[in-house]
């Protein structure tokens, strides 16, 4: 883990606010986790390597180290100005904390997960703090989506982009992952941290989706009733991934291997079908109040 951040990080001179460009998956939490815990070290070695015995190493992973606070979305998917100013008592609010002196270690950290989360207010309000940080106080920011943040918050952080894992090692590990599994899944769910049978759940409810369009199976009536369930953004992911798929094998004249009935479309049709889609989707992902049934036989109108 350490290796990762010292081609990156100046350790003598650590800036006051990171970007994590990340997926927040397992891997991407334990490398920012064990960077936190080595800055708040109050024994770590010429090579920046905490000790994992002192106070403040012990309190990290009894999760109660008082330097160190984590600010997560709220139910709505959202990071108001409320959890960043501590409003409603989850936290002290993160210019006090930043603002005091340290109880364990010789600094303070505050981490900002799924940043890109955080309304205009809220990010009004991170900005002054970036502009004037207190002194040995620092900011880590993740987000997968850091275009979502101000521009003027983007240039008052040091930027640091920690890859996803590929799925070529994930398909090592898993025969069965093929790409528009991996392509749909992934950017929802790290596929990494399922226990073995809640991604066997999910690979049979990737064949029976991939089984559902397939032309010699697709039945308009069948999918309304099927896909009608807690599961319908997943499958979804597996349309779009498929007509993405189709598209770039028909717009590179090959011939199509697909053997789903959205095959049988031209381009156009195609490119309408995925306009739909995405707005469909787009819909889900805001909580838009809508009738799922009446959206995708919509949809699905545009197979013909």
């Amino acid at each position: 883990m350490t290796d990762f951040f010292s081609s990156k990080i100046n350790y003598q001179k650590i800036s006051h606010s990171y970007l994590f460009e990340c997926d927040g998956s397992i891997k991407s939490n334990e490398l920012i986790d064990n960077l936190v815990k080595q800055v708040l070290c109050t024994n770590k070695d010429k090579n920046f390597q905490c000790c994992q015995k002192c106070k403040s190493c012990h309190s990290i992973n009894g999760l109660s180290n008082p330097d160190y606070v984590e600010v997560f979305p709220d139910d709505k998917e959202k990071i108001g100005i409320g959890s960043l100013r501590g409003d409603q008592d989850k936290n002290r609010g993160i210019i006090n904390i930043l603002s005091e002196t340290a109880l364990l270690s010789e600094a303070k950290i505050v981490k900002i997960n799924n940043a890109d989360l955080m309304t205009e207010e809220a990010q009004n309000y991170l900005l002054k703090i970036l502009e004037e940080p207190p002194n040995k106080s620092y900011i880590f920011l993740l987000s997968a989506r850091p275009h979502r943040l101000k521009p003027t918050i983007l240039s008052r952080t040091t930027k640091i982009k920690i890859p996803p894992i590929s799925f070529e090692k994930l398909a090592k590990e898993n025969k069965q992952l093929d790409k528009v599994f991996y392509n749909s899944f992934a950017r929802e769910i790290d596929i990494s941290s399922l226990p073995k049978d809640e991604l066997n759940n999910y690979l049979s409810l990737y064949e029976e989706t991939i089984e559902s369009i397939e032309e010699f199976n697709y039945s308009k009536h069948n999918i309304l009733n099927t896909w009608n369930d807690d599961y319908l953004k997943f499958r979804l992911g597996i349309l779009r991934e498929t007509i993405f798929s189709v598209i770039s094998e028909k717009l590179k004249n090959k011939e199509v291997k697909q053997k789903s009935i959205l095959s049988t479309l031209d381009e156009n049709r195609l490119f309408l079908f995925l306009e739909e889609l995405i707005t469909f989707q787009s819909l889900l992902a805001n909580k838009v109040a809508v009738n799922r049934k009446i959206q995708l036989d919509s949809i699905l109108d545009l197979i013909q």
